[in-house]
């Protein structure tokens, strides 16, 4: 079973006029979302994401929300998955000019990045997952606060997916009627002045539309934000993470060695891949040198958290065979 974490944070330092950098890749899981359900009896989770948001210094990650008349309850557990989305597609129908429907500003998933004070934040992206059901929609779309949620924000798939496309003015398409299941690759490029230094709050809406019939729905997943945050203060950083050493990095043939000599608990070690998916899990015995075998995995990056009680950090490692 996948399982999903709601932080990756990566150090990494830079000396430049006595202010310190870190980058972040935020992840929210929405593990704790669930519908109501009858057996045993439960009211369901509501319009706000009940899941633990991610945490870094300089900044603060608000929960995730659902606005609409409509909207209740989600429709499925994990993921934030709601129904009775604007219509204006036919079943069966996989032309992208056929649709009739429209961006509707009053239904939307939103959540808002903070940063705090004597911090700036400046944001590089957003990837997330997408779903939908036989009925559900054809379209959506990303926008921000910085124009007032005006214009939708520049769109990609990223890796490339044959399910989904991009449409003139930065409209995701999803491109087969009869696909459900999950679908990874929807990315939001974040770059420019408006996305740099930023000490406001910023607010982020995701839009659903064109669905076939009102139960159908719209989910997203896997919603990972990445940055970085800037401030004055010196940060401080535990001394075990000096000790904790990944190498070689890259690797040519994914087989890595991981150094905690100096550590004195024993550690859990988890190794995600670039959309937070787990691909290796295993405990290190208290201070010592082993081997992490990622040989079977393809070329790319990948974060390794290394987690005991007194340290939780995060790595990032690459394969290049």
């Amino acid at each position: 079973m996948i399982r999903k974490i709601t932080l990756f944070f990566v150090v990494t330092i830079i000396a430049v006029s006595s202010s310190v950098a870190q980058s972040f890749t935020a992840l929210y899981a929405f593990d704790s979302v669930k519908p109501p359900s009858t057996n045993p009896p439960f009211p369901g989770t509501g319009l706000t994401d009940p899941s633990p948001v991610p945490t870094a210094t300089g900044i603060t990650f608000g929960s995730f929300s659902a606005v609409g008349n409509s909207f209740t309850n989600p429709n499925a557990s994990g993921r934030f998955s709601f129904t009775d989305w604007s219509l204006g597609a036919v079943a069966n129908n996989n032309n992208y000019s056929s649709l009739t429907g429209a961006l509707s500003t009053a239904q939307y998933y939103e959540v808002t990045l903070t940063p705090s004070m004597g911090y700036t934040a400046t944001l590089t992206g957003i990837v997330f997952k997408v779903q939908r059901s036989g009925t559900g929609i054809r379209t959506y779309a990303v926008r921000s606060s910085i124009d007032t949620y005006a214009a939708n924000l520049p769109a990609s798939i990223i890796p490339a997916n044959a399910n989904l496309s991009v449409q003139t003015g930065d409209i995701f398409f999803w491109n087969y009627d009869s696909l459900t299941s999950g679908q990874n690759g929807s990315t939001v490029t974040l770059s420019g002045a408006d996305y740099t230094n930023v000490t406001n709050p910023l607010t982020f809406r995701f839009y659903g539309w064109n669905a076939e019939g009102s139960g159908g729905t719209f989910s997203i997943d896997t919603v990972i934000f990445t940055g970085s945050v800037s401030g004055t203060t010196a940060i401080n950083i535990t001394s075990q993470i000096t000790s904790a050493i990944v190498y070689p990095n890259p690797s040519i043939n994914g087989l890595f060695t991981l150094n905690t000599i100096d550590f004195t608990d024993r550690t859990t070690v988890t190794i995600y891949n670039i959309i937070g998916n787990v691909v290796l899990t295993k405990e290190s015995e208290r201070g010592g040198k082993e081997m992490i075998d990622l040989s079977n995995q393809p070329n790319g990056s990948y974060f390794v958290n290394i987690k005991n009680d007194k340290t939780n950090i995060t790595k990032k490692i690459a394969i290049n065979k």
